[in-house]
C-alpha cells in the first residue's frame, strides 16, 4: 500500500486530475490503528487501491487539523472514501475493519465514482437545454419589435390585410411562450428530482455511518468487557497463587515447629528415662500425701500404707522447722477434721489417707480467756475478743462501757444515801396508812442496795463477749444470766 507524500490540497489536486478515488486514513499509535495498518497491507486491498490516491494523516498533526476542518473525525482510526470531483463522502469507515469489509466498501465507492461522469453528462445536457430556453425567451422578447415593424409595413402596403398579419404574429408569440414555459418546467422538475435524490443519498450515507459507528462502539464495549474479564481473571489467579504460597509457608512453619517440639519432647523424655523418674501409677502399698501450707505452697511425699501418722507429722516438722514456734496442726480437707496427736499411733491406711490424700498444715494458736472473777478487766476482755481489727474496735468500746458503769454506780449510790430518811419521814407522817404500805420503803431500799452491790461487783468484774448469731453480748463473768447489762447489736450502740 503506497501512501501519498504531501498535504491534503496536493492529494485532492492529484485525485481530480486522475479522476480516481480519494482515500484518507486518519490514525494514531493505538492498537486499533496498528491493526488497521495491517489491513491496508492486505493483497486484496492493495489491488483495489493501486490506482487511487491514498493519504495517511496522524492525529494531532497539521495535516490532520486541516482535514478535520472539512471532514469531522469522531474517533481514531477512521477512513474516508471521497469523490474528488465534488468532495462528497462516498463512505466512512470508523475504527478497525476486516479486509473483507474494506474490500466491499472500496468496490462500492469505485462503482459510485464510475457512475459520476454519466450524472455529470446529464447535468451538462440540462445546462444546454437551459441555455436553449434562455435563447427562446430572448427571441420571444424580440418578437414585439418585429410585429411593430410588420404592422408599419402593413400600413405602408395597402395590398396586405392588417387583420391577417396581426393573427399570424399572435400565434407565433404564443407558441414561443409555451415552448419556453415547457423548458422552464422541465428544468425545475429535473432540479427537484436531483435535490430529492441527493437528500435520499445523504440520508442513506448518514444512516450507514451511524450504524457503523454504533457497531464500532458495541465492538469496543465487547472488547473492553473481555479485557476487563481477562484482567479480573488474571488478578484472581494471582491472588489465589499468593494465598497458596502463604498457606504453604504456614504449613512449613507448623511442620518446623512440630519438628522442634518433637525434638524437645524426645530429648526431655530421654532425660526423664535416664533420671530416676517416679512412676505415674502408685503401688498398692504406697500412700501419697500432699501437705498444703497456708501460703499456698505444697509438698508431696510418699509413705507406706502401714506407716503411722507420727511419721508424716515428723516429715512436716522437718519441713516447717523454725517457721512456727508455737507448733502446727494437721487437718483433713473434707470433712474438715483435725488430726491430733491421739491418733498418731494409727496407720495411714486406717485413717483413710491411702493411696492419695491432702492435708492442711496450719500454725497452732494459743487462746487465752480470763477466768470468772479473775479481775482481768479490760485486758482480759480484749484478749477474748476477736483478733485483728476487732481488738482496735473493742478497746474504745470497753473503755466507754467502764466509764458509763462508773457514772451509773455513782448516781445510784447518791440515790441510796438520800432515799431512807425520806422514806422514814413519810412513814412517820402517815401512821394511819394501810399495813401493806408500811414495809414498801424498806423493800425499795433493799432492792436499790442490791442493785448497787451488783453494779459494784460488775464494775470490778471481768466483762466477756458472747456471740449469738449476729448479735454480740457484753456480760460480766459473775452475772452472765442478767440481761439488764445490755446488748451490743453490731452497730456500736449500747442499750441499757
Amino acid at each position: 500500500m503506497g501512501w501519498f507524500e504531501g498535504d491534503v490540497t496536493g492529494a485532492v489536486s492529484a485525485a481530480q486530475s486522475q479522476r480516481c478515488l480519494f482515500i484518507v486514513f486518519a490514525s494514531d499509535n493505538e492498537s486499533a490503528s496498528l491493526a488497521m495498518d495491517e489491513v491496508w497491507q492486505d493483497s486484496s486491498v492493495s489491488a483495489l487501491t493501486k490506482d487511487c490516491i491514498a493519504l495517511k494523516v496522524m492525529g494531532g498533526s497539521d495535516v490532520y487539523s486541516h482535514f478535520t476542518q472539512m471532514y469531522p473525525v469522531s474517533e481514531l482510526p477512521t477512513t474516508y472514501l471521497i469523490n474528488p470531483l465534488n468532495g462528497g463522502r462516498l463512505a466512512v469507515i470508523p475504527g478497525a475493519a476486516s479486509p473483507e469489509d474494506l474490500v466491499q466498501q472500496l468496490q462500492s465507492a469505485r462503482q459510485a465514482l464510475s457512475e459520476a461522469p454519466a450524472a455529470m453528462a446529464a447535468s451538462t445536457a440540462s445546462a444546454s437545454t437551459a441555455a436553449a430556453s434562455t435563447a427562446s425567451s430572448a427571441a420571444a422578447s424580440a418578437a414585439p419589435s418585429q410585429e411593430s415593424s410588420a404592422a408599419s409595413a402593413a400600413v405602408a402596403s395597402p395590398s396586405l390585410s392588417p387583420s391577417a398579419s396581426t393573427s399570424a404574429a399572435q400565434l407565433t408569440k404564443e407558441e414561443r411562450i409555451a415552448r419556453a414555459q415547457e423548458v422552464i418546467a422541465a428544468k425545475r422538475q429535473q432540479r427537484l428530482e436531483q435535490e430529492k435524490e441527493k437528500q435520499i443519498t445523504d440520508e442513506k450515507s448518514r444512516r450507514e455511518a451511524g450504524k457503523q459507528l454504533q457497531q464500532y462502539k458495541i465492538e469496543q464495549e465487547k472488547k473492553k468487557a473481555a479485557k476487563n474479564a481477562q484482567d479480573w481473571k488474571r488478578e484472581r489467579q494471582e491472588d489465589m497463587k499468593a494465598k497458596e504460597e502463604v498457606r504453604q509457608k504456614i504449613l512449613r512453619d507448623k511442620a518446623e515447629r512440630q519438628r522442634s517440639k518433637d525434638g524437645d519432647a524426645s530429648s526431655a523424655s530421654a532425660s526423664d528415662v535416664t533420671s530416676d523418674a517416679r512412676p505415674s501409677a502408685l503401688p498398692s502399698d504406697v500412700a501419697r500425701i500432699q501437705f498444703r501450707m497456708p501460703d499456698g505452697s505444697s509438698v508431696t511425699e510418699d509413705f507406706s500404707c502401714t506407716s503411722q501418722l507420727s511419721v508424716a507429722r515428723q516429715f512436716v516438722a522437718g519441713h516447717v522447722e523454725g517457721r512456727w514456734p508455737s507448733g502446727f496442726i494437721l487437718q483433713t480437707m473434707y470433712p474438715r477434721q483435725e488430726l491430733t496427736m491421739e491418733v498418731d499411733d494409727q496407720t495411714l491406711q486406717e485413717l483413710g489417707l491411702a493411696p492419695r490424700s491432702a492435708l492442711l498444715v496450719l500454725p497452732k494458736t494459743s487462746k487465752r480467756q480470763g477466768g470468772r472473777g479473775s479481775g482481768g478487766g479490760v485486758a482480759s476482755s480484749v484478749s477474748s475478743a476477736p483478733s485483728g481489727i476487732w481488738k482496735l474496735i473493742m478497746i474504745p468500746i470497753l473503755l466507754l462501757q467502764a466509764i458509763w458503769q462508773w457514772l451509773t454506780t455513782s448516781a445510784a449510790t447518791s440515790e441510796a444515801s438520800s432515799s431512807p430518811p425520806t422514806t422514814a419521814a413519810a412513814a412517820g407522817a402517815a401512821p394511819s396508812s394501810s399495813p401493806s404500805s408500811q414495809p414498801m420503803p424498806q423493800a425499795s431500799a433493799d432492792a436499790a442496795q442490791a442493785r448497787q452491790r451488783k453494779r459494784d461487783a460488775g464494775a470490778s468484774s471481768t466483762f466477756g463477749v458472747s456471740k449469738e448469731g449476729k448479735v454480740n453480748r457484753f456480760k460480766p463473768d459473775d452475772s452472765r444470766d442478767d440481761d439488764d447489762m445490755g446488748t451490743w447489736n453490731g452497730n456500736s450502740t449500747q442499750q441499757q
